[in-house]
């Protein structure tokens, strides 16, 4: 369940894989409806987009503190400037995804709405609406989104380079199986 020297234990496993694709999944319905004109279809994949987030918010936020609170497997061999851009990317990629899951529902909040989750779960506001800070948010989130889209593509980069040019076996850190 824990951490071991040559890789991430089943908790880190499966945490990284549901987040990775909750997070992706959202990137891209998020990128996919922003420049869309108002109407019925933006409408849609905006729903699904908070109503997935909504369902995802827990197990993501729990995912970003197990990790924080369990540290990170030993570095792959490789120069010290390496190993120092890895961490740094993984933390960045940790706070993003916080980042999101929090400008999220309070961009829904401070602007006056409910979290409605697939028409059958309805979140009020606890906060009034603020029309400045429900802007600010907008902003906030969509800044994060862009940066994230950078540092998955980092992050998926990195480790084509250690599969392909390094020839290091990264199956036990989070390809291991979930037995």
């Amino acid at each position: 369940m824990d951490n071991a020297q040559t890789g991430y234990g089943r908790i880190s496993r499966l945490n990284h894989w549901f987040a990775a694709a909750v997070v992706i999944g959202m990137l891209a319905v998020g990128l996919y409806f922003h420049d869309m004109p108002r109407g019925e279809e933006k409408l849609y994949w905006l729903h699904l987009h908070i109503s997935v987030g909504a369902l995802a918010w827990l197990w993501i936020m729990f995912r970003v503190f197990w990790r924080m609170g369990r540290g990170f497997a030993p570095a792959m061999p490789q120069a010290a400037i390496k190993q120092h851009i890895s961490k740094l990317v993984h933390v960045l990629l940790l706070t993003g995804i916080a980042v999101m899951f929090i400008s999220g529902p309070l961009t829904i909040w401070t602007g006056g709405r409910a979290i409605e989750i697939f028409g059958l779960i309805s979140i009020p506001s606890p906060i009034p609406e603020m029309h400045d800070f429900h802007e600010l948010l907008e902003e906030v989130h969509e800044i994060t989104a862009r940066v994230m889209i950078g540092l998955i593509s980092l992050h998926v980069l990195a480790t084509i380079v250690h599969l392909v040019f390094h020839r290091q076996a990264l199956r036990g850190r989070m390809w291991g199986s979930l037995k």
